[in-house]
């Protein structure tokens, strides 16, 4: 399983993905998870996303973007793991990707500066 690090807890995070073929129209959702956290993310055509969540960057190509705010992964275990789900317009769901995530421990506490 491919492994993604040097990403640092309560840093804002955005993953780009290409899936090379047309997507538009299709529904794109992320999960962020650990044992004790879940952080769910969807593009703006699935019940609770938006375009501030997982923006479709250019559909004919196939590229999209998951954005994560900064805070939402302050309480994820060192080693989490992500998955990332796509359906198409005629409904088949698919898991384009799980990896596992090492978070490094945020060293700066902005609100003590």
């Amino acid at each position: 399983m491919e492994v993604i690090n040097n990403i640092v807890k309560s840093d804002s995070i955005e993953f780009e993905g290409s899936l090379g073929e047309n997507i538009t129209d299709w529904k794109i959702r992320a999960e962020i998870y650990c044992q004790s956290k879940s952080v769910k993310k969807a593009t703006a055509n699935v019940f609770g996303g938006s375009d501030t969540q997982i923006l479709i960057t250019d559909a004919i190509n196939g590229n999209f973007s998951i954005y994560i705010n900064a805070g939402e992964t302050v309480d994820f275990n060192r080693e989490s793991s992500i998955e990332i789900e796509v359906e198409d317009t005629n409904g088949k769901r698919w898991t384009v990707k799980q990896a596992r995530i090492e978070f490094l421990p945020e060293k700066i506490n902005w609100s003590s500066i």
